[in-house]
């Protein structure tokens, strides 16, 4: 654990050039036409999530299993290829989170799992949370924290607004 907050700590100060990902469907899956978006999806919902810094790194934000419980993850990888993006996936460019100077990085624990990660990029911000969505019987979304997802908020107040089906705790801010 305290080799990935440092990882994530590490991310200050770095340049992000651009953002891609494998988005998973929140609705559809399985079906013919998977849905990605809609008016009650906030966030943007990830298998993985990578980053191109401007020394040509790329940085990749996925999850961990800890238990019956997932944590975010991060390390440096050679790039986006290997994620898969089968049907109720789809790999692409995510212009719409921030790109810019990483000025501030916060972390947050929700007891031994790391929770959340917060990173100001230049004056904007985008909150990565360990979660999912899941379509229930009716088609409404159940939101569920520490799950093995990546969501990306680019609006974090949206995250207090949602309802959860695991209780967002106090977390522990550690930075």
């Amino acid at each position: 654990m305290r080799r990935q907050i440092n990882e994530f700590l590490a991310l200050k100060d770095q340049v992000v050039r651009s953002w891609s990902g494998v988005e998973m469907a929140v609705r559809g899956g399985d079906g013919p036409a998977p849905e990605f978006a809609g008016q009650d999806v906030p966030c943007r919902h990830l298998s993985a999530l990578h980053a191109r810094t401007d020394t040509g790194d790329t940085v990749t934000i996925a999850t961990y299993q800890d238990d019956c419980l997932f944590g975010l993850r991060i390390e440096l990888s050679a790039g986006p290829g290997g994620d898969d993006d089968s049907h109720g996936y789809r790999r692409r460019a995510l212009p719409e989170l921030p790109t810019g100077l990483i000025r501030a990085v916060s972390i947050d624990l929700d007891g031994d799992v790391l929770a959340e990660v917060g990173l100001e990029v230049d004056g904007r911000h985008l909150l990565l949370v360990a979660g999912e969505a899941d379509e229930d019987f009716e088609g409404r979304l159940v939101w569920r924290r520490l799950d093995e997802s990546v969501l990306a908020f680019t609006d974090p107040n949206t995250v207090e607004q949602l309802q959860w089906a695991s209780p967002r705790r106090r977390l522990q801010r550690i930075t």
